[in-house]
């Protein structure tokens, strides 16, 4: 959202702004949002989206891992945000995009079908693209 806001000066007075917020003004914004009235809000707004169409992949580090001489345990997951649940996970070794493809290949069709996946620029590559479009999906990275 920063960079946004810095590459789109025009629009900063739109938003009653003088300057871009930096980090630590967005971080402390979206620490103070209550999740269900945000919903709620950009239900009203966007009344079309149905977060059953939705499914994220994002990466995690597993807290308390990586003590001692243990390696840090890195997890990607794919999350359907209408059921709250974790569809599939796999571990990371390495770069996340390589554990994302296998998740793609062990998810259904079905499982992908008309859905839009959301991600972070760490999945933006051509193969993850491609193996979305052709199990069926959409895919949204930001």
């Amino acid at each position: 959202m920063e960079r946004f806001a810095r590459a789109n000066p025009h629009l900063l007075p739109h938003l009653g702004l003088r300057k871009a917020p930096g980090h630590t003004a967005i971080t402390l914004l979206l620490h103070r949002l209550d999740p269900e009235k945000l919903q709620a809000a950009l239900g009203q707004v966007f009344p079309e989206a149905d977060l059953g169409e939705v499914l994220v992949v994002d990466g995690k580090h597993l807290r308390g891992s990586g003590k001692g001489k243990s390696p840090q345990v890195k997890l990607v997951e794919v999350l359907a945000l209408h059921l709250h649940t974790t569809l599939a996970q796999a571990r990371a070794e390495g770069r996340e995009e390589k554990a994302f493809l296998e998740l793609l290949d062990r998810l259904e069709a079905r499982e992908l079908e008309g859905k839009v996946v959301v991600g972070d620029a760490g999945y933006l590559y051509p193969e993850v693209a491609a193996r979305v479009r052709k199990k069926g999906g959409t895919i949204s990275w930001s």
